[in-house]
């Protein structure tokens, strides 16, 4: 699929936490199983992170982070 396309779907995810390995854990759980297309942790609040998946990953990365982060928002972008 071609980024901004009919049909093309990605996920944004945000999340916080204080301990960095949590999130490269979590970093590296999400993109050995699908294509990552933006990782970046904050300059401003360095607890809050932003990965930005290729296709539906909603309820993959939710289990995911339930329990292991302080905060999280997962928003799937489907052009339509």
């Amino acid at each position: 699929m071609i980024p901004g396309h009919k049909g093309y779907v990605k996920t944004s995810i945000f999340f916080t936490t204080y301990d960095s390995s949590v999130a490269n854990e979590i970093y590296g759980n999400i993109a050995s199983k699908y294509k990552v297309l933006n990782y970046v942790r904050s300059r401003v609040v360095k607890e809050l992170y932003f990965i930005e998946v290729e296709g539906n990953v909603k309820g993959f990365v939710e289990e995911l982070l339930k329990g292991r982060v302080i905060w999280y928002k997962v928003d799937v972008l489907e052009f339509k």
